[in-house]
């Protein structure tokens, strides 16, 4: 079984442009399911991908230390080109859903962005998918 039968699709995901504010990040991590936000240009192609950890990972050492509105000073300050992870590891449409998560294993990452020939995003598969479509459940989440 491909990639694509499990994937999120591009319509139901929550992307980000690299120029846009940490704070565009807070509400995505605070109110939604969703734990990856990848980072796309004007022209929907793929150029990085910020997870959750990511956000928080750079958040952290001011959180101790810091106040509430500092803190809203500092993630409106920062980019998420500035905490992105970039090169991303992808897949294709036709990448099987055993590559997938040899992918994911072998880079310890929790999600692999579906991209097509011009790097455009078409989806993302998480390990919750790979789990889901291992244990014969029907669904998708990132």
């Amino acid at each position: 079984m491909s990639i694509a039968n499990i994937m999120t699709r591009r319509n139901r995901l929550v992307t980000t442009l690299a120029d846009a504010s940490l704070a565009t990040l807070h509400d995505v991590f605070a109110k939604s399911r969703f734990q990856h936000v990848p980072v796309i240009d004007s022209s929907n192609r793929l150029i990085g991908i910020v997870s959750v950890k990511d956000y928080f990972r750079v958040l952290s050492p001011v959180m101790d230390s810091a106040t509430d509105p500092a803190i809203g000073i500092f993630i409106r300050s920062r980019k998420v080109h500035q905490v992105m992870v970039s090169p991303v590891i992808t897949g294709t449409e036709t990448t099987s859903v055993k590559q997938a998560a040899a992918l994911l294993l072998k880079h310890n990452i929790g999600c692999l962005p579906v991209i097509d020939e011009q790097k455009h995003l078409l989806g993302l598969v998480s390990w919750k998918d790979i789990m889901r479509a291992a244990l014969g459940k029907s669904g998708s989440g990132t």
